[in-house]
């Protein structure tokens, strides 16, 4: 992906937009799989670690 410039009101908007379609997406699974918030939260771990890790191989 190529690196844009973003103003804060734009980033802003993305991180709301994200925030709400995560949200969503996470009750989703919970309301058909009965999981709790600790497997969300582990879910939600495991995401992060692999955007961290593509980010450290795109520095390599």
């Amino acid at each position: 992906m190529s690196k844009t410039e973003y103003s804060e009101d734009q980033l802003s908007e993305m991180r709301e937009d994200a925030f709400v379609n995560i949200k969503e997406a996470c009750m989703r699974l919970q309301e058909r799989a009965g999981c709790s918030n600790d497997v969300v939260v582990k879910m939600l771990n495991d995401v992060a670690e692999y955007y961290t890790k593509q980010d450290e191989k795109k520095q390599l």
